[in-house]
């Protein structure tokens, strides 16, 4: 029974231990803007492009941003991540390339950073 609580308590606590290090990391992340831009429009596709400017107020890293296209409700319409990497205390402009159909577009009304 011994065994069991403290392979219990262990695991437990390195949960805890993750979470804790991924909510420090997504602290030291600030999405400044988003900007999305229709770049090809075809019938019933567009291509656009997503870019969001980040400031990284933490150490070097290797960094992926969610980001998201809503309704006038707060409905997830699109997602989408975009990564890169940013030296401490830098700011960058970081991009992907999305096709979307033009019905899901005509109902975007912003876009949001989902942490």
């Amino acid at each position: 029974m011994k065994i069991t609580t403290r392979v219990l308590f262990l695991c437990l606590f390195a949960f805890g231990m993750i979470a804790a290090a991924t909510a420090m990391a997504a602290d030291e992340l600030s999405v400044l803007k988003i900007d999305a831009m229709i770049t090809e429009k075809g019938s019933d596709t567009y291509s656009l492009s997503v870019k969001a400017f980040v400031k990284n107020t933490g150490p070097a890293d290797d960094i992926t941003v969610n980001v998201v296209a809503l309704d006038d409700k707060g409905f997830e319409l699109y997602n989408t991540s975009l990564s890169g990497s940013l030296n401490a205390g830098q700011t960058k402009v970081l991009v992907a390339v999305i096709q979307m159909p033009k019905a899901v577009y005509d109902q975007v009304i912003k876009w949001e950073w989902k942490k």
